[in-house]
């Protein structure tokens, strides 16, 4: 297993066994003080994202138009203007039409191969029937049943946390009076790409490495920490965070399909005659994160109202 695989008690260990405060314990009467200036940069060394303070925002994420792409500019934004289709083209149309009836005819038949592919079947439909209209998929599954998902959780969270504490400590460093009184921030950081680390591997599993493949998360999250209750001790902190997923789902020229080995050309053809149309696929997922100050590795984390 790698450093980025994560705890299987991440999310389901009771506080006490981890060395956390127990979710839904009494929290201090005092009202937690807003503090922190939109904008502010988190100064730290240690998180894969850069953080600043204020309330969400999205990253400038660039997403490639694969077939569509303009050849003399990668990073063009724009798609290219599609071609007119021919009848080779509109059959090869229907044929795709047949493999995503029969795709679906087999799911869940033991035995049979790519049966198990639900979501992937469902953003392939949304690419012959969408008309490029942006979707949004459940992240959620995502991280319940890919074990990459699992890992990204786990660590972008972790990133969020060290990236929460760090602005905590500007803030003390700042006016120290602000360490023997609750308060309350926001962070918001920048994109973290899934599918190119270790920390955050692609999809293991043929459902979700049809379905989104490599694609980007970026967190935001609003914090509030609590001073030790006893001399010497650590502050708690509370973090209700959210996770936000990004993907272009396209096909792109010179790649295959991990587990048919079918070319992206052929699909690529029909986004060039515009009878397939490429589209962004978006998700999120919340948690609430407790955890002492110097223990992020100790957090425990549950699902904001409920899976």
């Amino acid at each position: 297993p790698g450093v980025g695989r994560p705890s299987d008690t991440f999310e389901s260990a009771p506080a006490g066994r981890r060395g956390a405060p127990a979710l839904g314990s009494p929290t201090p009467a005092a009202t937690p003080l807003p503090v922190g200036t939109a904008g502010t940069q988190v100064a730290t060394t240690d998180t894969v994202a850069t953080y600043q303070a204020g309330p969400p925002q999205r990253p400038a994420i660039h997403h490639d138009n694969g077939f569509l792409q303009n050849p003399n500019d990668p990073n063009d934004p724009n798609p290219i203007a599609t071609q007119s289709p021919g009848v080779g083209d509109y059959a090869a149309r229907a044929e795709w039409e047949g493999r995503l009836a029969a795709g679906r005819a087999i799911q869940g038949i033991p035995g049979v191969p790519h049966n198990n592919i639900p979501d992937g079947l469902d953003t392939y439909d949304h690419f012959l029937h969408g008309n490029g209209a942006d979707r949004h998929f459940s992240y959620e599954r995502f991280v319940s049943n890919d074990p990459a998902g699992q890992a990204v959780l786990t660590n972008s969270t972790r990133d969020t946390q060290q990236g929460a504490e760090a602005y905590y400590n500007q803030l003390v460093a700042n006016d120290p009076s602000l360490a023997n009184r609750p308060v309350t921030f926001q962070i918001t950081g920048s994109q973290i790409p899934v599918g190119s680390s270790e920390q955050f591997p692609y999809p293991e599993t043929e459902n979700w490495q049809k379905a989104i493949g490599g694609h980007n998360v970026w967190n935001s999250a609003t914090v509030t920490v609590y001073p030790p209750e006893q001399p010497g001790g650590q502050p708690r902190f509370s973090m209700d965070m959210t996770l936000h997923a990004e993907d272009r789902y396209n096909f792109n020229p010179g790649q295959s399909d991990i587990a048919t080995g079918a070319p992206d050309a052929a699909n690529g053809r029909l986004e060039r005659t515009g009878l397939g149309h490429q589209y962004t696929n978006y998700g999120t997922l919340q948690r609430q994160v407790t955890w002492t100050q110097g223990s992020p590795e100790n957090a425990v984390s549950r699902p904001i109202g409920g899976r």
